[in-house]
Protein backbone atom coordinates (compact mmCIF):
# COMPACT_ATOMS: atom_id res chain seq x y z
CA UNK A 1 0.00 0.00 0.00
CA UNK A 2 1.51 3.34 -1.00
CA UNK A 3 0.13 5.40 1.86
CA UNK A 4 0.41 2.70 4.53
CA UNK A 5 2.91 -0.05 3.83
CA UNK A 6 1.93 -1.99 6.95
CA UNK A 7 -1.33 -3.16 5.35
CA UNK A 8 -1.41 -6.78 4.24
CA UNK A 9 -3.78 -5.96 1.40
CA UNK A 10 -4.25 -3.07 -0.98
CA UNK A 11 -7.72 -1.57 -0.49
CA UNK A 12 -9.09 -0.45 -3.81
CA UNK A 13 -10.81 2.82 -4.65
CA UNK A 14 -12.33 2.53 -8.12
CA UNK A 15 -14.09 5.47 -9.77
CA UNK A 16 -16.18 4.58 -12.83
CA UNK A 17 -17.23 7.63 -14.80
CA UNK A 18 -20.27 7.04 -17.02
CA UNK A 19 -20.69 9.81 -19.57
CA UNK A 20 -24.23 11.06 -20.20
CA UNK A 21 -26.33 9.19 -17.67
CA UNK A 22 -29.04 10.76 -15.54
CA UNK A 23 -31.84 9.51 -13.33
CA UNK A 24 -34.90 9.46 -15.54
CA UNK A 25 -38.56 8.79 -15.11
CA UNK A 26 -40.00 5.33 -14.74
CA UNK A 27 -41.39 5.18 -18.26
CA UNK A 28 -41.10 3.04 -21.37
CA UNK A 29 -38.74 5.63 -22.86
CA UNK A 30 -36.08 4.98 -20.21
CA UNK A 31 -33.77 2.22 -21.52
CA UNK A 32 -32.56 1.45 -17.99
CA UNK A 33 -36.12 0.35 -17.19
CA UNK A 34 -36.31 -1.76 -20.33
CA UNK A 35 -32.90 -3.30 -19.59
CA UNK A 36 -33.93 -4.22 -16.03
CA UNK A 37 -30.44 -3.18 -14.97
CA UNK A 38 -30.49 -4.01 -11.27
CA UNK A 39 -26.95 -2.68 -10.78
CA UNK A 40 -27.70 0.53 -12.69
CA UNK A 41 -31.18 1.31 -11.34
CA UNK A 42 -31.47 4.79 -12.80
CA UNK A 43 -35.08 5.91 -12.53
CA UNK A 44 -36.97 8.12 -10.11
CA UNK A 45 -38.81 5.20 -8.50
CA UNK A 46 -36.02 2.62 -8.60
CA UNK A 47 -32.81 3.81 -7.00
CA UNK A 48 -31.27 1.03 -4.93
CA UNK A 49 -28.88 -1.79 -5.74
CA UNK A 50 -29.91 -5.38 -4.96
CA UNK A 51 -28.07 -5.19 -1.62
CA UNK A 52 -30.08 -2.04 -0.74
CA UNK A 53 -27.19 0.36 -1.39
CA UNK A 54 -28.93 3.62 -2.35
CA UNK A 55 -28.34 5.48 -5.59
CA UNK A 56 -28.25 9.18 -4.73
CA UNK A 57 -29.41 11.82 -7.23
CA UNK A 58 -26.85 14.65 -7.39
CA UNK A 59 -27.05 18.01 -9.15
CA UNK A 60 -25.37 18.53 -12.53
CA UNK A 61 -26.79 21.99 -13.32
CA UNK A 62 -24.63 23.73 -10.68
CA UNK A 63 -26.90 26.75 -10.35
CA UNK A 64 -26.61 27.79 -14.00
CA UNK A 65 -29.54 27.87 -16.41
CA UNK A 66 -29.47 25.67 -19.47
CA UNK A 67 -28.68 22.05 -20.21
CA UNK A 68 -25.52 20.59 -18.62
CA UNK A 69 -22.77 19.75 -21.08
CA UNK A 70 -19.69 17.56 -21.23
CA UNK A 71 -16.76 19.99 -21.13
CA UNK A 72 -18.02 22.07 -18.21
CA UNK A 73 -19.57 19.09 -16.42
CA UNK A 74 -16.49 16.89 -16.57
CA UNK A 75 -14.12 19.72 -15.65
CA UNK A 76 -16.32 20.53 -12.65
CA UNK A 77 -16.56 16.86 -11.68
CA UNK A 78 -12.83 16.18 -11.80
CA UNK A 79 -11.60 19.49 -10.33
CA UNK A 80 -14.28 20.49 -7.82
CA UNK A 81 -14.50 23.93 -9.46
CA UNK A 82 -17.89 25.24 -10.62
CA UNK A 83 -16.99 25.91 -14.25
CA UNK A 84 -20.53 26.77 -15.45
CA UNK A 85 -20.69 29.42 -12.73
CA UNK A 86 -17.40 30.93 -13.91
CA UNK A 87 -18.53 30.94 -17.56
CA UNK A 88 -22.21 31.61 -16.74
CA UNK A 89 -23.08 28.88 -19.23
CA UNK A 90 -22.64 25.20 -19.99
CA UNK A 91 -20.14 24.27 -22.72
CA UNK A 92 -20.09 21.04 -24.72
CA UNK A 93 -17.41 18.78 -26.13
CA UNK A 94 -13.80 19.39 -25.04
CA UNK A 95 -12.22 21.80 -22.54
CA UNK A 96 -11.10 25.24 -23.73
CA UNK A 97 -8.02 27.19 -22.60
CA UNK A 98 -9.63 28.41 -19.37
CA UNK A 99 -10.75 24.92 -18.38
CA UNK A 100 -7.35 23.46 -19.24
CA UNK A 101 -5.64 26.06 -17.02
CA UNK A 102 -7.84 24.94 -14.13
CA UNK A 103 -7.29 21.26 -14.91
CA UNK A 104 -3.53 21.83 -15.06
CA UNK A 105 -3.35 22.99 -11.47
CA UNK A 106 -6.30 21.22 -9.92
CA UNK A 107 -7.66 17.79 -10.88
CA UNK A 108 -8.32 14.58 -9.02
CA UNK A 109 -5.35 12.63 -10.39
CA UNK A 110 -2.93 15.48 -9.72
CA UNK A 111 -4.30 16.24 -6.24
CA UNK A 112 -4.10 12.62 -5.18
CA UNK A 113 -0.61 12.23 -6.61
CA UNK A 114 0.52 15.36 -4.74
CA UNK A 115 -0.77 13.70 -1.57
CA UNK A 116 1.43 10.65 -2.21
CA UNK A 117 -1.31 8.35 -3.48
CA UNK A 118 -0.59 6.00 -6.34
CA UNK A 119 -3.13 6.74 -9.08
CA UNK A 120 -3.98 5.27 -12.48
CA UNK A 121 -6.23 6.07 -15.41
CA UNK A 122 -7.43 2.66 -16.55
CA UNK A 123 -8.34 3.40 -20.18
CA UNK A 124 -6.06 2.23 -22.98
CA UNK A 125 -5.06 4.64 -25.77
CA UNK A 126 -4.03 2.13 -28.46
CA UNK A 127 -3.43 4.78 -31.14
CA UNK A 128 -1.09 7.13 -29.31
CA UNK A 129 0.11 5.77 -25.97
CA UNK A 130 3.77 6.15 -26.99
CA UNK A 131 3.19 9.78 -28.05
CA UNK A 132 1.39 10.85 -24.89
CA UNK A 133 4.44 12.44 -23.23
CA UNK A 134 5.56 16.08 -22.78
CA UNK A 135 7.89 15.66 -25.75
CA UNK A 136 4.89 15.27 -28.04
CA UNK A 137 1.94 16.91 -26.24
CA UNK A 138 1.58 19.15 -23.18
CA UNK A 139 -0.65 21.82 -21.68
CA UNK A 140 1.00 25.24 -21.66
CA UNK A 141 0.49 27.84 -18.92
CA UNK A 142 -1.93 29.69 -21.23
CA UNK A 143 -4.11 26.58 -21.43
CA UNK A 144 -3.23 26.00 -25.06
CA UNK A 145 -1.99 22.56 -26.03
CA UNK A 146 1.39 22.11 -27.63
CA UNK A 147 1.54 19.31 -30.21
CA UNK A 148 4.73 18.16 -31.85
CA UNK A 149 4.65 17.27 -35.53
CA UNK A 150 4.80 13.59 -34.58
CA UNK A 151 1.60 13.64 -32.50
CA UNK A 152 -1.25 12.07 -34.52
CA UNK A 153 -3.28 14.81 -36.19
CA UNK A 154 -6.53 12.87 -35.94
CA UNK A 155 -6.16 12.81 -32.13
CA UNK A 156 -5.55 16.54 -31.67
CA UNK A 157 -9.18 17.73 -31.65
CA UNK A 158 -10.18 15.10 -29.07
CA UNK A 159 -8.04 15.94 -26.02
CA UNK A 160 -10.64 15.30 -23.34
CA UNK A 161 -10.74 16.33 -19.69
CA UNK A 162 -9.35 12.95 -18.61
CA UNK A 163 -6.59 13.21 -21.24
CA UNK A 164 -5.67 16.63 -19.86
CA UNK A 165 -5.56 15.10 -16.39
CA UNK A 166 -3.06 12.50 -17.56
CA UNK A 167 -0.92 15.22 -19.11
CA UNK A 168 -0.77 17.11 -15.81
CA UNK A 169 0.53 14.03 -13.99
CA UNK A 170 2.91 12.97 -16.81
CA UNK A 171 1.06 9.65 -16.92
CA UNK A 172 1.71 7.52 -19.99
CA UNK A 173 -1.56 5.85 -20.93
CA UNK A 174 -1.91 2.13 -21.36
CA UNK A 175 -1.59 0.94 -24.96
CA UNK A 176 -2.61 -1.91 -27.22
CA UNK A 177 -0.12 -4.31 -25.67
CA UNK A 178 -1.66 -3.65 -22.24
CA UNK A 179 -5.07 -4.72 -23.59
CA UNK A 180 -3.56 -7.91 -24.97
CA UNK A 181 -1.79 -8.65 -21.68
CA UNK A 182 -4.99 -7.88 -19.75
CA UNK A 183 -3.61 -4.90 -17.85
CA UNK A 184 -6.03 -2.35 -19.27
CA UNK A 185 -9.38 -1.99 -21.01
CA UNK A 186 -10.53 0.31 -23.77
CA UNK A 187 -13.43 2.75 -23.32
CA UNK A 188 -15.40 0.07 -25.18
CA UNK A 189 -14.32 -2.70 -22.84
CA UNK A 190 -15.46 -5.40 -25.26
CA UNK A 191 -12.88 -4.26 -27.89
CA UNK A 192 -15.52 -4.71 -30.59
CA UNK A 193 -15.10 -1.17 -31.92
CA UNK A 194 -11.33 -1.69 -32.21
CA UNK A 195 -11.79 -5.01 -33.98
CA UNK A 196 -14.24 -3.50 -36.45
CA UNK A 197 -11.33 -1.48 -37.79
CA UNK A 198 -9.08 -4.55 -37.87
CA UNK A 199 -7.07 -4.45 -34.63
CA UNK A 200 -7.49 -8.20 -34.04
CA UNK A 201 -7.81 -7.99 -30.26
CA UNK A 202 -9.49 -10.54 -27.99
CA UNK A 203 -13.13 -9.73 -27.37
CA UNK A 204 -13.73 -9.28 -23.65
CA UNK A 205 -16.98 -10.22 -21.97
CA UNK A 206 -18.26 -7.74 -19.35
CA UNK A 207 -17.11 -10.18 -16.67
CA UNK A 208 -13.61 -10.44 -18.15
CA UNK A 209 -13.32 -6.66 -18.39
CA UNK A 210 -14.41 -6.34 -14.76
CA UNK A 211 -11.73 -8.84 -13.72
CA UNK A 212 -9.07 -6.85 -15.57
CA UNK A 213 -10.16 -3.63 -13.84
CA UNK A 214 -10.19 -5.41 -10.49
CA UNK A 215 -6.74 -6.93 -10.96
CA UNK A 216 -5.09 -3.74 -12.18
CA UNK A 217 -6.70 -1.59 -9.49
CA UNK A 218 -5.02 -3.73 -6.83
CA UNK A 219 -1.72 -2.06 -7.69
CA UNK A 220 -2.99 1.46 -7.03
CA UNK A 221 -4.67 3.50 -4.33
CA UNK A 222 -7.08 5.10 -6.82
CA UNK A 223 -8.15 3.89 -10.27
CA UNK A 224 -10.33 5.85 -12.69
CA UNK A 225 -12.17 4.27 -15.63
CA UNK A 226 -14.12 6.29 -18.19
CA UNK A 227 -17.01 4.80 -20.17
CA UNK A 228 -18.45 7.21 -22.70
CA UNK A 229 -20.43 4.92 -25.01
CA UNK A 230 -23.45 5.74 -22.84
CA UNK A 231 -23.42 9.34 -24.10
CA UNK A 232 -22.73 8.33 -27.70
CA UNK A 233 -25.61 5.86 -27.68
CA UNK A 234 -27.96 8.41 -26.16
CA UNK A 235 -27.23 10.81 -29.00
CA UNK A 236 -27.38 8.55 -32.00
CA UNK A 237 -28.20 4.89 -31.45
CA UNK A 238 -31.51 3.07 -31.37
CA UNK A 239 -33.38 2.38 -28.17
CA UNK A 240 -32.80 -1.36 -28.66
CA UNK A 241 -29.05 -0.85 -29.05
CA UNK A 242 -28.97 1.21 -25.88
CA UNK A 243 -30.79 -1.49 -23.94
CA UNK A 244 -28.17 -4.03 -25.06
CA UNK A 245 -25.36 -1.65 -24.07
CA UNK A 246 -26.89 -1.11 -20.62
CA UNK A 247 -27.25 -4.85 -20.07
CA UNK A 248 -23.55 -5.36 -20.82
CA UNK A 249 -22.59 -2.46 -18.56
CA UNK A 250 -24.86 -3.85 -15.85
CA UNK A 251 -23.09 -7.22 -16.07
CA UNK A 252 -19.74 -5.42 -15.84
CA UNK A 253 -20.73 -3.59 -12.64
CA UNK A 254 -22.40 -6.66 -11.15
CA UNK A 255 -19.30 -8.80 -11.61
CA UNK A 256 -16.97 -6.09 -10.35
CA UNK A 257 -19.02 -5.81 -7.15
CA UNK A 258 -18.80 -9.57 -6.70
CA UNK A 259 -14.99 -9.28 -6.70
CA UNK A 260 -14.70 -6.30 -4.36
CA UNK A 261 -14.51 -6.63 -0.57
CA UNK A 262 -17.21 -4.49 1.02
CA UNK A 263 -15.26 -3.92 4.25
CA UNK A 264 -12.12 -2.51 2.64
CA UNK A 265 -12.75 -1.60 -1.03
CA UNK A 266 -14.70 1.36 -2.35
CA UNK A 267 -16.53 1.82 -5.66
CA UNK A 268 -17.87 5.18 -6.82
CA UNK A 269 -19.93 5.59 -9.99
CA UNK A 270 -21.31 8.87 -11.30
CA UNK A 271 -21.82 10.94 -14.45
CA UNK A 272 -21.53 14.48 -15.82
CA UNK A 273 -25.02 15.10 -17.21
CA UNK A 274 -28.17 13.28 -18.21
CA UNK A 275 -28.83 11.85 -21.68
CA UNK A 276 -29.25 8.10 -22.11
CA UNK A 277 -32.07 7.81 -19.56
CA UNK A 278 -34.60 9.71 -21.71
CA UNK A 279 -35.40 8.68 -25.27
CA UNK A 280 -38.00 11.44 -25.59
CA UNK A 281 -35.00 13.57 -26.56
CA UNK A 282 -31.65 12.86 -28.21
CA UNK A 283 -30.10 15.80 -26.37
CA UNK A 284 -28.75 16.11 -22.85
CA UNK A 285 -31.20 16.51 -19.98
CA UNK A 286 -31.39 18.54 -16.79
CA UNK A 287 -32.02 15.41 -14.73
CA UNK A 288 -29.86 14.77 -11.67
CA UNK A 289 -27.08 12.27 -12.24
CA UNK A 290 -26.71 9.07 -10.22
CA UNK A 291 -24.14 8.64 -7.48
CA UNK A 292 -23.31 5.12 -6.38
CA UNK A 293 -20.91 4.75 -3.47
CA UNK A 294 -20.43 1.17 -2.35
CA UNK A 295 -18.12 -0.48 0.14
CA UNK A 296 -15.89 0.80 2.91
CA UNK A 297 -17.56 3.74 4.72
CA UNK A 298 -19.55 4.45 1.58
CA UNK A 299 -22.35 6.07 3.59
CA UNK A 300 -19.96 8.79 4.78
CA UNK A 301 -18.72 9.40 1.25
CA UNK A 302 -22.26 9.52 -0.16
CA UNK A 303 -23.39 11.99 2.50
CA UNK A 304 -20.59 14.38 1.52
CA UNK A 305 -21.60 14.58 -2.16
CA UNK A 306 -24.60 16.60 -3.37
CA UNK A 307 -23.41 17.90 -6.74
CA UNK A 308 -20.67 17.39 -9.32
CA UNK A 309 -18.32 19.82 -7.59
CA UNK A 310 -18.41 17.82 -4.36
CA UNK A 311 -16.97 14.62 -5.86
CA UNK A 312 -13.26 15.43 -6.10
CA UNK A 313 -12.90 17.10 -2.67
CA UNK A 314 -14.94 14.28 -1.09
CA UNK A 315 -12.67 11.59 -2.55
CA UNK A 316 -9.52 13.44 -1.48
CA UNK A 317 -10.85 13.88 2.06
CA UNK A 318 -12.02 10.27 2.17
CA UNK A 319 -8.68 8.80 1.14
CA UNK A 320 -6.72 11.05 3.49
CA UNK A 321 -8.85 9.87 6.41
CA UNK A 322 -8.52 6.26 5.32
CA UNK A 323 -4.77 6.11 5.04
CA UNK A 324 -3.26 8.89 7.16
Amino acid sequence: MTANNSEKFNPRFIFIFLDGVGIGKTTANNPFIAAKSAYLPFSDSWCTLPDKTPVKPIDACLGVKGIPMSATGQTSLFTGVNIPRILNRHKDSFPDNLMRRIIKRNNILLLLKQNKFKVRFMNAYPDCSDKFTPQYVRIQDSGQIFFSEKFPRNMRPTISVTSCMMLTTHMTPFGKEDIIKERSIYHDFSNRSLNERGDGLPEFSPEKAAEILYNTSGRYDFTLYEFFLTDLYGHGYSFEDSVLLIRELNSFVKHLLSLLHKDRDTLLITSDHGNLEDYDTRLHTVNPVPLITWGYKSDELRERINSLIDVTPAILEFLKKKFF
